[in-house]
């Protein structure tokens, strides 16, 4: 003899109440595993664009270092060269040789950095930003 049945408890009314406690959880689940299959799928399509390029920054930058290495060595060799004159020099070489790009480093991209990324953005987006009403003394969101 089951031990529903000593207990007296209709088997019909306790499947009702687990199918009703399963259809009260199961939306927030699938919403659960939708936002963390979301972030997965986006984690792989972010490492698949930042971090699957091989390009040759890191040899430009290597050489824009170089330039600026015997640009240095060059003007101190010259000992009627002030030292501002050698500090302009280098601002003037980095203001035009400089690139952004060599600060981005492909490595940092695999599928953990990508899904930190992804997690990042998502929980960051969203109407938080406060500004002071012109009017009012206190903070407002907009």
């Amino acid at each position: 003899m089951s031990v529903a049945v000593k207990k007296g408890i209709n088997p019909k009314a306790e499947s009702r109440k687990c199918a009703a406690r399963f259809w009260r959880l199961f939306p927030h689940l699938l919403l659960c595993l939708s936002l963390v299959a979301y972030a997965a799928l986006g984690a792989l399509l972010f490492q698949r664009i930042e971090g699957g390029s091989d390009s040759s920054t890191e040899q430009e930058y290597d050489e824009f270092l170089g330039q600026i290495v015997s640009t240095v060595q060059n003007l101190t060799d010259n000992s009627s060269i002030s030292h501002q004159y050698i500090v302009k020099q280098v601002a003037l070489k980095m203001r035009h040789g400089f690139k952004s790009i060599w600060l981005q480093r492909p490595d940092r991209w695999d599928f953990f950095g990508s899904m930190f990324f992804c997690c990042t953005v998502f929980t960051t987006v969203g109407k938080s930003g406060l500004r002071q009403n012109a009017n009012y003394s206190y903070f407002n969101s907009y």
